[in-house]
């Protein structure tokens, strides 16, 4: 007898508490099929009270059979060998019960697969034979060999649970071709109990406020000793401990259920004979949690023998913000309000600071509470000014049949002939419309529209059709980056929903766009419609969380500065890409989403500061408030003055006051990037706003050059002032003092002479302005700058180093070209107390070269300054270069 199994409800497997090549030294197995003999008692090559999948896209021509031809330990394994189509085979029915826990264990090896993917499930029935949880391994396209895969710990939600069935499984991934030859092996199948532990929160939440108290409840069942002790942790981002509390569990005797021997399909289930035997209780704890963060509390339970076992759940806290009326930044929810319900859905939204929201609208046409809810939801939402799109996608079951196809059901062809959709769309655009503006054709993911003949015309006809229910509504389709924004007057959408899923629309083939790839397709794209842009952070499995949540920014960052209308985490229930897990607690992702989103979400990009040490930094203003997000490729500190009251906002929303030195701030500045709130708005915009013209100087020394200096007045009031300039010593600057009185909005432009000294290096050369301004207070702040001396058609790095052997000083100057333009120099080195020392680079073109100056008997050279000068042969350009020699 054949049976699908239908899941109705895919969780993600719980903590892995042991090894993958160990099995858990304290489960109790349940089940072991290794396929041999003894499980093909009638020896027709079939697994005893096994059952085999079939009906559509499962033909039985596909061979499933034991075989002898290789095993992992023993002689025989399951063997399916393709041709075209899927194929599973099913376990017989295992008695459980719902006080436990679940792991579950076997090996796959695969041969010449090129589309078709194997891998094992684990599904749950309740006590009327319904399938109530299903948890799937890894899937493999080649093994490589043989590999060992788990499902689990698992603790299954669903009471009444009453029987598991294991299955087996080769077949097509979405939208792709099956194989026609391939091998797949099965073997080790070892099923098992655990104790089962729970850890959730006390009101079910997940996301708290800073001024929330947070309690945690550990449940646990099926143990077999009565007091176990259960030790509870509070770990950061940073995987520090924060806290630990040890307690002793007070078990209670669970009560024995009714001996009976269950049945599934005429299959009568394994049972062993304590199947159902064990101790049950409950602990408590308040973890002291003291600021915003990203934290995992942990739940470890240790018997008289050792690790029992252990739990983990993730939570975040944050501050009470005010979400801007207008913002760029929101979620795509493909599935829905799951995993939450409407109301803890919303919660997440307004907590989480989400401006956009893109949800499934197309329900059943007798759906009067989804419908009801939808709407509801779209209501609150709006209030909160949250912009809500409304996403039509696959019909629902009830009425999917009229359509066509079953499987892939493209939104191009569900909306291909208007008599079909019109009388199911039209009733929840009537309903919908009025607050809802935003109306997407498709998921994502579905970029069918794309290359669609006579797409404008078609559209046209789309957008009238839906007009007639929703006069005020914008049309969007999903689109794919590397397509060709449809050109014409009147276009017929208000919107492209840019994607970059695989053609496969598989996350498993799935290369996010960097940040740069994203800002030079907004660029290209720009100016020809509203865009909706998708970002995809790193994956989790392949990049660390510092790593990831980088990039997440980084991304989020370049959509604003390139101007996207809204950019949307397509998957942020996925624990792999997403800003949540499947269960909805937070990921590591969110609260760097969250950060990023609420201090940058509806400003106006002003540019990038010069620091003193050249941090990479953004710069934001939302009215008169400005913020700037730093970063740096090593470990520094800036120094400067940035406002009054300056704070330090790192991606995982904790808020620190930095140092003081005098009037200024110490920012400590990493790889990370970090947030800086509180900045002056008119000093920062000072700052960016002041320029020299021209910024560079010829490299003739011992000639006077002009240079102008721009200072604009973007202080509310009229100022008055002085700027000095600080300058290399080796400069001589006229004047050094700048005064200034300026109206409100007024500009100066004051002119500097400048003559290098023979001695004056090349290339970019810091200089730095100290301005002290009188607006409605006193003001003391310096401006950074770079002025290029020479051409800047050459660079020269060098470094200096003493021979042990010899005990000579080894100078090695490494010298770029950057023009193609040939050059011939002579290289030119100055020591103190030394003849001058003179080698000669003849006909240089692109690239870089090197020389090496050795100077005998230059102890007295430690600490001194060298000087390296390239002058050129026929021509009358000079580089200059220091080389400092340390003690």
């Amino acid at each position: 007898m054949s049976f699908a199994l239908i899941p109705l409800m895919v969780l993600a497997a719980g903590w892995k508490d042991a090894p993958i090549e160990e099995r858990h030294p304290e489960a109790i197995e349940l089940f072991q099929c290794d396929f041999e003999e003894d499980t093909d008692l009638n020896y027709d090559l079939w697994p005893d009270q096994w059952t085999r999948r079939s009906g559509p896209g499962y033909p039985r021509y596909v061979d499933v059979e034991i075989t002898d031809q290789d095993a992992v330990s023993k002689d025989r394994s399951l063997n399916i060998r393709l041709d075209g189509g899927a194929a599973t085979a099913y376990s017989p029915p295992i008695a459980v019960r719902d006080i436990f826990s679940y792991v579950l264990e076997g090996q796959i090896k695969t041969e010449g697969l090129e589309f078709d993917k194997a891998y094992i499930s684990l599904t749950f029935f309740n006590d009327k034979q319904q399938p109530v949880e299903t948890y799937y391994s890894e899937k493999f396209k080649e093994t490589g060999g043989w590999v060992k895969v788990r499902i689990g710990p698992i603790a299954p939600k669903n009471t009444n649970l009453d029987l598991a069935v294991i299955g087996l499984h080769v077949g097509p991934q979405g939208e792709v071709d099956e194989d026609l030859t391939g091998n797949v092996h099965f073997d080790d199948l070892w099923f098992a109990r655990l104790p089962k532990m729970t850890l959730e929160t006390a009101d079910g939440g997940s996301v708290y406020h800073d001024d929330e108290k947070i309690k945690v409840k550990c449940n646990v069942s099926g143990i077999l000793e009565r007091d176990p002790t259960v030790i509870f942790e509070l770990v950061d981002v940073g995987r520090q401990s924060l806290a630990r509390q040890e307690s002793k569990l007070e078990g209670k005797v669970v009560a024995r259920k009714t001996e009976k021997i269950s049945e599934l399909f005429g299959k009568k289930a394994y049972q062993d004979e304590n199947w159902d035997v064990g101790y049950a209780g409950d602990i408590e704890w308040e973890p002291p949690i003291d600021q915003n963060g990203y934290y995992e509390i942990r739940a470890t339970m240790m018997g008289s023998s050792g690790l029992m076992h252990r739990r983990v759940m993730t939570v975040a806290v944050v501050s009470h913000d005010t979400v801007p009326e207008k913002g760029e930044f929101g979620w795509s929810l493909p599935d829905g309000e799951q995993p939450l319900d409407f109301q803890r859905m919303f919660d997440l939204l307004v907590t989480a600071g989400v401006n956009w929201v893109k949800f499934p609208v197309w329900y059943n046409d007798d759906d009067f509470e989804r419908a009801n809810n939808i709407a509801r939801f779209a209501e609150r939402l709006n209030k909160h000014n949250i912009n809500v799109v409304a996403v039509i996608d696959k019909p629902p079951a009830d009425i999917r049949n009229l359509f066509g196809e079953q499987e892939t059901m493209l939104v191009a062809n569900v909306f291909a002939e208007p008599l079909l959709w019109r009388p199911y769309v039209e009733p929840i655009l009537t309903r919908l419309s009025l607050t809802v503006h935003y109306w997407q054709l498709g998921a994502d993911d579905d970029v069918s529209f794309v290359g669609y003949t006579n797409l404008q015309d078609k559209l046209r006809q789309i957008r009238q059709e839906l007009r007639t229910s929703g006069q005020d509504i914008e049309l969007g389709i999903p689109w794919r980056w590397m397509a060709e924004t449809p050109e014409g007057r009147d276009a017929p959408y208000g919107f492209l929903a840019y994607s970059i899923l695989p053609p496969s629309g598989s996350l498993d083939d799935l290369l996010p766009m960097t940040k740069d790839e994203l800002g030079i397709y907004l660029d290209k794209s720009q100016g020809k419609t509203t865009r909706f842009a998708t970002i995809y952070p790193l994956p989790r499995s392949k990049y660390t969380t510092e790593e990831r949540a980088r990039d997440l920014v980084e991304k989020m960052v370049a959509a604003k500065i390139h101007r996207a209308d809204a950019a949307f985490i397509s998957k942020p229930f996925d624990s792999e890409y997403g800003l949540m897990n499947e269960n909805g607690s937070p990921s590591e992702l969110l609260l760097p989403w969250r950060t990023t989103a609420r201090l940058i979400s509806g400003t106006e990009y002003l540019g990038a500061i010069q620091l003193p040490n050249k941090s990479h930094n953004h710069v934001f203003a939302r009215g008169n408030r400005t913020v700037m997000l730093v970063w740096n490729s090593r470990e520094t500190n800036e120094t400067l003055y940035l406002g009054d009251d300056v704070k330090i906002i790192d991606l995982w929303g904790r808020e620190v006051s930095p140092q003081q030195e005098g009037n200024k701030q110490v920012i400590p500045v990493g790889p990370i990037p970090q947030f800086l709130i509180g900045l002056n708005d008119s000093v920062a915009k000072m700052r960016l706003a002041f320029k020299f013209s021209p910024s560079e100087l010829e490299s003739d020394f011992g000639r006077t050059q002009h240079i102008d200096a721009t200072v604009l007045n973007t202080f509310p009031t009229a100022i008055s002032g002085v700027a000095r300039l600080v300058a290399p010593d080796v400069w001589n600057v006229n004047p050094g003092i700048l005064r200034f009185k300026l109206t409100r909005g007024g500009e100066l432009k004051s002119p500097y002479k400048v003559l290098l000294r023979a001695d004056a290096d090349s290339g970019l050369q810091p200089v730095r302005i100290d301005f002290q301004v009188s607006a409605d207070k006193e003001f003391e702040f310096s401006v950074y700058r770079d002025i290029l001396v020479g051409s800047g058609m050459m660079q020269v790095e060098s470094t200096a180093s003493f021979d042990k052997e010899t005990g000579e000083l080894v100078i090695e100057a490494t010298i770029h070209n950057l023009e193609e333009q040939l050059i011939s120099f002579d290289c030119l080195l100055y020591a103190t107390g030394r003849r001058q020392m003179r080698q000669r680079v003849m006909n240089f073109g692109l690239g870089r070269t090197s020389i090496v100056y050795r100077i005998p008997d230059a102890e007295d050279l430690k600490g001194s300054t060298i000087l390296l000068r390239l002058r050129e042969i026929g021509g009358t350009r000079v580089f200059n270069h220091r080389v400092e020699v340390d003690d």
